[in-house]
């Protein structure tokens, strides 16, 4: 009989051949049952080790958030009139009271003679302007032929030492009579002009015949809480290391630099919140059924048991600098429960900031003056490892993943086999059923000739 065709078993034989098939191939189907079983636990533990490692990833983050969080600063002055300031690192927080008694300044030194002329030429013959800000010398090229691109009337002698680069600022002011010369130097005492070499028929002083300049230069003089300072400039770079400074006007004033305490306290309670939904998880999903002997994909499991050794030594190690009033998290209100679960005193974490906000951060952040291992960073950096490609949770997915793809081997190779069961009972049962039709059509032909001759005999 040809398979390929519709085939009704049944019509020869009057059985109900199908259903005798399908009931002999299910019972050879329960190693495929079993095997498919198996598939779906494990891929249901896949799905308990996905979410643990997505609920290890936001716990951190959001350490890492904290530490961030740590860095995140305002700097204020009480009186912007007489100051501002801004942030160039990660200054430590708390207040700094400054008394500014000099502004740093530059010299200003005036030419003694008039010119009548902005146009009018200054040079006499060719030479130079050489002059020295400080130990740098410059030099200015001077040519009196007017065609020439070099330096020849007041304007081109101006606009030169304002492009020259060496900070000295050159400008023009008209008296009442004719146009002198201003020059000013930059901000504080190493700064001072020196004219080493004069070819105009300019002379520089205090614009009254003298040689000596208008106004002298002088340093920034202030206390920084009570420390005498000096700066050649009135922008004072890490003088507070992370902040810098800019001097407008004498008087005193307070600088406060902050951290917003609320947000750390938030990223606190946010870590405590991760730690415990993570213990809970790991504990729901570690259980064993008696009577089903079915465990949970976290029972008795080593890389778990190991993640969760690691993670609760963080808490209860030492951290802090040698100086720092805070060594361990209980110090700052955070307590490792018998159970494995945290309690977290906010009141306690608040208090410890406000008391000692260097302290706090140096056990948290870097317990080392840049050493970065502060519990925060521990923390971080022990859950990357563990999600890391050669991570005990991701070596655990990769074992879990090839059992998955083994039985799903051994599924197909199953069903093959039952796919050539069922293929070969059809075509067996399909041959009996076809013979049993022709043993039936020769009994009911012999019956019908059998028939006809007692008919005969009876006439």
């Amino acid at each position: 009989m040809d398979l390929g065709k519709f085939t009704v078993l049944g019509l020869g034989s009057g059985m109900d051949l199908q259903g005798i098939i399908d009931k002999l191939v299910k019972a050879d189907s329960q190693p495929l049952v079993m095997a498919q079983t198996q598939k779906l636990e494990y891929q249901s533990y896949l799905q308990n080790f996905n979410t643990l490692e997505s609920k290890l990833m936001t716990l951190a983050n959001d350490a890492n958030k904290m530490i961030s969080d740590f860095t995140m600063q305002s700097v204020s002055v009480s009186d912007d009139s007489l100051a501002e300031a801004r942030l160039t690192g990660t200054p430590t927080s708390g207040i700094h009271n400054i008394t500014v008694n000099t502004l740093a300044q530059g010299q200003t030194w005036i030419s003694n003679e008039d010119v009548s002329s902005q146009t009018n030429s200054i040079v006499q013959n060719s030479g130079t302007f050489t002059y020295k800000i400080g130990d740098k010398e410059y030099s200015i090229n001077l040519d009196n032929n007017i065609l020439s691109s070099t330096p020849t009337t007041l304007q081109e002698f101006v606009n030169a030492i304002n492009n020259n680069g060496s900070g000295l600022q050159a400008s023009v002011i008209y008296d009442g009579s004719g146009y002198r010369v201003i020059l000013k130097t930059p901000e504080g005492t190493n700064n001072d002009l020196t004219i080493v070499n004069n070819d105009t028929t300019l002379t520089f002083g205090d614009g009254n015949g003298n040689t000596t300049p208008a106004v002298n230069s002088q340093d920034a003089d202030l206390t920084i809480d009570g420390i005498s300072v000096t700066s050649h400039s009135n922008t004072l770079d890490d003088y507070i290391p992370g902040i810098s400074l800019t001097l407008k006007k004498t008087g005193s004033f307070s600088l406060y630099i902050q951290t917003d305490k609320g947000k750390l306290l938030e990223d606190m309670k946010n870590i405590v919140k991760d730690y415990n939904d993570i213990m809970k998880y790991i504990k729901d999903n570690s259980k064993y059924n008696d009577k089903t002997n079915v465990s949970d994909a976290f029972f008795c499991n080593v890389a778990i048991e190991g993640a969760e050794n690691r993670l609760s030594n963080l808490f209860v190690d030492m951290f802090g600098g040698s100086n720092s009033m805070f060594h361990s998290l209980a110090d700052i209100g955070l307590i490792l429960k018998k159970d494995g679960t945290l309690t977290f005193d906010s009141g306690k974490f608040l208090n410890a900031l406000n008391t000692d906000f260097k302290g706090v951060k140096e056990m948290l952040v870097e317990s080392k003056e840049g050493s970065g291992n502060g519990f925060l960073s521990e923390l971080h950096t022990t859950v990357l490892d563990m999600v890391s490609a050669n991570g005990t949770i991701e070596l655990q997915k990769n074992y879990i993943n090839n059992k998955i793809d083994s039985l799903q081997e051994q599924i197909n190779t199953i069903q093959k086999q039952l796919d050539e069961e069922r293929k070969m009972l059809t075509l067996t049962f399909s041959q009996m059923d076809e013979y049993i039709g022709m043993l039936k059509s020769q009994s009911n032909y012999m019956q019908q000739i059998f028939d006809g001759l007692s008919g005969n005999k009876k006439k």
